[in-house]
């Protein structure tokens, strides 16, 4: 009986291996789902008391400003539309990629009319903002604890939603 060969040489065989990760990278959709959801909602329509950022100029602007935002974090007061949300972002630096961040940005801004934004404008912000104070990094929900008055939402007491439901 003859000796079938494959038709592939094994180093190519491997070498697919080691990139079939990099075939199967995660959406910025699914990133967003992820991560960014149980506050902002699974359309970007905020949850309260947590601000929209469908249609919002945090993202469809400055895409430093929104960069910076998502790796450092952000307290203070953020004004969407008519409305004000005061609270606090917590920092993804250490938790998102490059990658991961432009993924996410990419997908809500080509929602909302916004250019891409590239790993290299994220891996430049980083640089720039690396000794830059954060807000700390997402642990627990904020939902729920805020109080609203008027057009004013506060964003509760706590560090973000990123570990929720984990």
């Amino acid at each position: 009986m003859p000796l079938i060969r494959p038709r592939f040489p094994a180093a190519l065989f491997f070498a697919f291996l080691l990139l079939a990760p990099s075939l199967h990278a995660r959406s910025g959709h699914d990133l967003y789902l992820e991560n960014c959801s149980r506050c902002h909602g699974t359309g970007g329509e905020g949850l309260d008391p947590n601000p929209p950022l469908k249609n919002s100029a945090w993202v469809t602007g400055d895409p430093e400003r929104l960069i910076r935002v998502v790796l450092n974090g952000y307290t203070g007061v953020i004004r969407v539309g008519e409305e004000e949300y005061r609270g606090r972002m917590p920092s993804w630096r250490t938790i998102l990629s490059d990658d991961q961040v432009a993924s996410i940005l990419t997908y809500l801004r080509s929602n909302w009319g916004g250019e891409a934004i590239s790993a290299g404008q994220v891996a430049s912000v980083r640089r720039k903002t690396e000794g830059e104070p954060t807000t700390g990094v997402p642990s627990g929900c904020m939902g729920g604890g805020g109080m609203r008055h008027g057009h004013h939402h506060g964003m509760g007491g706590g560090m973000g939603c990123g570990g929720c439901g984990r």
